[in-house]
């Protein structure tokens, strides 16, 4: 596997830099189903609780998958998916065969059993035949009127149930050999093939002869050679099982690990990517399965790991593939992206660029422009995901200046209706950043620098404007002209008085914040009007710049 993710890396390196590619979620979903899958099927076995190691091992990679997707890395999570599906059936392959096993241990228990109870039930009718006779001779030998003749027949007839004794508590370990044989061949049936049974067949053959011709003796050694002999045919029976046990497991497990990497290769599209090797693939392992379902394990398991090697290779051609078609797909759409993003901030750009927006937020709008140009840079030195940030910054630099310059528009027009409505104002102009109130007339008595009572109310309602929740941060700024009649110099003192006094009324009686107001005399500098008979009167005018920016 690692040679596959090394692979990989290059691929992508290759393709577009470091960018890992991303494993469809659907694959990854069906990878999860069928690790899933494996692990419920193995909890029906009772692999928790026959094979808790392989089981535990199982459901923890599945769960390190689970946790991989949740932390974005689906390659890793494919991974840990694959595993577990293979640890499962693994776990799965260990708890058929402890099940076998334990059938095996029953059937040979109970038969078991009944030669026992057969044996105890032959010597116990034999025991009883002898103490038949023996009675029988007891009460013939006790008996005055019986005879010579009567008592040799009995006495014979003694000797006969003696040797029948004999013969039945010989027969016995024949009995029990047979039936050892029989368990063994139950065990192993392809023991029957071999030259120890017909041997101890044979000794068995031999030994019978011997007790049914009463030769004893020999009858006696000759049962000792039948135990030694099917002692070994039932221990070559089991060790036969359990290797054929063992040959089963390793093949079905390696036909297992076959299946789930074909299912990972399905899932990679080897059927597009591959179809040949995939197909010589499908066609091994069909033949492992054949061989296995007529017990040849050696060599389904041979079959089976020449299939692997093949789906290794299957699984490492559509991988390569799989992700050089994924990687390309990928850049196509991050090209598409990042040229719809610098395209669609060019179109705000110019939506903007005749509004009020450059001027109301210049330093928003030309951190905006600066980051579009960037974004059009990246996007011709093919650095795609620069140009999709850059274009990404540049929206939003334009979506504040455009917020702020929307507020800024809806709160000077809002200052400029409140300002309209206070009395004896003159104009009330809404500048670029500013609102400038306008107040003509006899605000100030002829050479005097103090406000004529009919002007407190004024003043009072523009601190109330000031006042007000939205303006009441805005700077204000105070500007006092004069009329060109008189001496410049006096003019020009005479403003400034005037715009300390307007100050300190707007701060003393207007509660107006006094960090927030400068004053001005601008004494006849500044006219308005050149010509007409109202020059003198325009020009002497009081306007109070309230600043929105």
């Amino acid at each position: 596997m690692k040679f596959y993710g090394w692979l990989f890396l290059c691929i992508c390196f290759v393709v577009f830099g470091c960018t890992k590619p991303e494993i469809n979620e659907i694959m990854l979903e069906t990878q999860f189903q069928d690790a899933q899958q494996a692990i419920n099927d193995a909890a029906t076995v009772q692999a928790e609780v026959l094979v808790p190691e392989e089981f535990g091992r199982a459901v923890k990679l599945l769960s390190f998958a689970r946790d991989s997707h949740e932390k974005g890395d689906l390659a890793q999570s494919a991974e840990f998916a694959y595993q577990a599906e293979l640890v499962a059936q693994i776990a799965i392959a260990k708890t058929r065969q402890h099940h076998a096993r334990e059938q095996v241990v029953n059937i040979r228990e109970q038969i078991y059993q009944q030669i026992i109870t057969a044996h105890e039930h032959e010597l116990e009718i034999a025991s009883l035949h002898q103490a038949i006779t023996e009675v029988q001779l007891a009460l013939a030998k006790s008996a005055h009127n019986t005879g010579e003749q009567q008592q040799a027949e009995l006495l014979k007839e003694i000797d006969e149930l003696e040797t029948q004794l004999r013969q039945a508590t010989l027969r016995a370990p024949i009995k029990t050999s047979e039936s050892l044989v029989n368990i063994a061949v139950e065990i192993f049936p392809a023991i029957k093939n071999g030259a120890d049974y017909e041997r101890t067949q044979a000794a068995i053959a031999s030994a019978s002869g011997l007790i049914e011709r009463e030769a004893f003796t020999e009858a006696e050694t000759a049962i000792a050679d039948v135990e030694t002999l099917v002692n070994s045919l039932y221990q070559l029976a089991v060790q036969n099982q359990q290797a054929e046990t063992a040959a089963e497991m390793d093949a079905r497990i390696a036909i297992a690990q076959v299946e789930v990497i074909l299912q990972r290769a399905q899932i990679l599209n080897a059927r597009q990517h591959s179809p040949k090797q995939f197909q010589e693939t499908s066609t091994q392992l069909q033949k492992a399965k054949q061989q296995f379902d007529v017990g040849r394990y050696e060599q389904a398991k041979q079959t089976a790991e020449q299939a692997q090697q093949m789906a290794d290779a299957v699984v490492a051609t559509a991988e390569a593939k799989e992700y050089l078609q994924r990687a390309q797909q990928e850049l196509s759409a991050l090209i598409a992206r990042a040229e719809q993003a610098v395209e669609s901030v060019g179109k705000n750009m110019a939506a903007q660029e005749k509004t009020q927006v450059p001027q109301l937020e210049p330093q928003l709008y030309k951190l905006a422009d600066s980051a579009y140009k960037k974004a059009i840079s990246a996007l011709a030195s093919k650095e795609y995901q620069t140009a999709i940030d850059a274009a990404k910054e540049a929206d939003d630099y334009l979506q504040r200046a455009i917020t702020n310059a929307v507020q800024a528009t809806s709160a000077k027009s809002e200052l400029a209706t409140a300002s309209r409505q206070v009395p004896k104002v003159t104009n009330v102009i809404e500048q670029r950043n500013s609102v400038l109130v306008r107040i003509n007339g006899n605000v100030f008595a002829h050479g005097s620098t103090q406000l004529q009572k009919e002007f407190f109310g004024t003043f009072s309602e523009i601190a109330k404007v000031l006042r007000t929740a939205g303006f009441d941060n805005y700077p204000v700024h105070i500007e006092v002209h004069t009329s060109s009649l008189g001496d410049a110099n006096i003019n020009q003192n005479l403003s400034v008085e005037r715009a300390d006094t307007i100050k300190k009324y707007l701060i003393d009686e207007g509660r107006v914040q006094e960090n927030r107001i400068t004053a001005q005399g601008l004494g006849e500098t500044q006219p308005i009007a050149i010509e007409g008979s109202d020059k003198q009167e325009r020009n002497r005018r009081i306007d109070i710049i309230i600043k929105t920016n």
